[in-house]
């Protein structure tokens, strides 16, 4: 029984991209999709928080973002089989675009629940930028199987299914967004690749040190 909950305690804290690492530890995300390209680099001082910096670069425009950010475990549920988890996370910084910069800021939650064989989760989240856009909502749900069970230390493939909800985009196409995707990880190395509804490819690293 021991030997399983340790197994089981150490996939959920290696399973996927959560806002937070174990006390001590750092973080590197690289994160790409049809919008932008995210590098995010942050440190957990405990197990309940991390601070950090995230670099954006948006695809269409000559915009980028440079915020700081802090994220916070707001609640944790264990259960024999399981875990879940919510967060609250947050950013502020600058947007720039040309020679123009702005204040920016993003304030999100985001919720998951995991088994060793079922994933779920939700984020929702806020963006503003002093007079560069009117600000922004954004959600995003994930389902997730995996087609085997593996041991502690062995390679873990998620099946999963994304869908974005952006209700500012203009384009019909852009507003719903559904992308299967494969996710991948061993140890401290993290992978996940698709393809969305719009033809475009999801490209997401993590590494934790």
């Amino acid at each position: 029984m021991l030997r399983i909950v340790f197994i089981l305690s150490a996939l959920l804290v290696t399973a996927k991209a959560r806002p937070i690492s174990y006390a001590g530890g750092w973080t590197f995300m690289s994160m790409n999709n049809w919008e932008s390209s995210i590098a995010h680099y942050h440190y957990s001082p405990t197990a309940f928080e991390s601070f950090g910096i995230s670099l954006e670069n948006y695809n269409e425009s000559n915009r980028y973002d440079t915020n700081f950010q802090f994220n916070k475990l707001i609640k944790r549920k264990n259960t024999r089989t399981s875990q879940a988890n919510l967060y609250l996370k947050t950013k502020a910084g600058l947007a720039f675009e040309g020679n123009n910069e702005y204040f920016n800021s993003h304030l999100g939650l985001a919720a998951d629940w995991e088994t060793r064989r079922y994933f779920t989760s939700y984020e929702t989240a806020l963006h503003y930028s002093d007079d560069l856009d009117n600000g922004s909502f954004h959600q995003q749900a994930r389902v997730g199987i995996a087609p085997y069970i593996a041991e502690f230390g062995d390679l873990h493939t998620w099946l999963m299914l994304q869908v974005e909800h952006h209700p500012e985009e203009e384009q019909d196409s852009q507003q719903f967004i559904v992308t299967p995707l494969v996710r991948l990880f061993k140890g401290a190395y993290l992978t996940e690749f698709g393809i969305n509804s719009n033809g475009n490819a999801i490209i997401n690293l993590i590494i934790r040190f």
